[in-house]
């Protein structure tokens, strides 16, 4: 049974009325050279938390460096698992850092990347449990960002993966102790909803790579809520869009009240001057 500070830190993600959740991802900066948006994101940063944002994911130095611009208004989830952009092993996940750490550090939650199902399951399944073990102990909420390694034809993170090894991998997270899921939205809602009637846990789609249009994206947020998602962990959609804030709102408009594609779209292309 989860103790207060696990109930406590894990409400900082939620919105209160609508119980959902929409998180930045911001730990990218590790996996290659040209993520522009990242080099300072101090700015960018104020400005999602003032759109809307109600947490971040992030590696403890990026989470150091733009503290100012979140402390005390948004959620922080700190990244404990990574490989670099060097080693084009993005499915061999390492786990490298604590979740004591994290919560010394003031993290309100901690996130583990895995692929289940591959070559590396026997060292990376009991790592899942013993993280677990960690969190429920000192009472910090766990995000299990969670795939199945698919076919050989699947890429890390973008698939594609079969929706019954979608449903193995978030019921994985669910029955190991975790708190929250981060996963592949499989393109549609009612293959989302396959998925998600398999966790007992909050399912948030994972974004992925940065989207044609402003469209994509917002058919997508809207698509994983019809599919039963409770929000979603969304960043290169969201702060390489030409207008992060904007997008932002539009999610938010989707996520939190309600809003179909089209009125979120035309919100967006007002703010953001464009046509998406």
């Amino acid at each position: 049974m989860d103790g207060l500070g696990t109930k406590l830190r894990l409400n900082r993600f939620f919105d209160r009325t609508s119980q959902t959740a929409i998180i930045v991802p911001m730990d990218h900066g590790v996996e290659g050279p040209d993520l522009y948006e990242l080099e300072d994101p101090r700015q960018l940063v104020a400005d999602l938390v003032d759109a809307g944002a109600n947490g971040f994911l992030m590696r403890r130095g990026l989470a150091n460096f733009t503290s100012d611009s979140y402390g005390g208004r948004a959620a922080w989830c700190q990244r404990i698992t990574g490989r670099t952009g060097l080693a084009h092993l993005d499915k061999e996940q390492l786990f490298i850092a604590s979740a004591e750490e994290a919560l010394r550090s003031g993290a309100d939650a901690v996130c583990y990347t895995i692929f289940l199902g591959g070559a590396h399951e026997e060292r990376d399944y009991p790592l899942i449990g013993q993280t677990a073990d960690t969190c429920s102990r000192i009472g910090l909420p766990l995000l299990a960002e969670i795939f199945p390694a698919g076919g050989p034809e699947a890429a890390a993170y973008d698939g594609p993966y079969s929706v019954d090894d979608l449903r193995v991998a978030v019921r994985v997270a669910c029955e190991e102790g975790a708190h929250f899921i981060k996963t592949f939205y499989p393109g549609d809602s009612k293959s989302f909803a396959k998925v998600v009637s398999y966790s007992t846990l909050p399912v948030l789609v994972a974004g992925g790579p940065k989207a044609k249009t402003a469209e994509d994206v917002l058919n997508m947020v809207k698509g994983s809520m019809d599919g039963g998602g409770r929000g979603l962990v969304m960043g290169r959609k969201v702060w390489q869009s030409s207008n992060p804030a904007a997008m932002m709102r539009a999610i938010v408009s989707i996520v939190r009240q309600g809003s179909d594609v089209a009125p979120a779209l035309r919100q967006f292309n007002a703010e953001a001057g464009s046509a998406g």
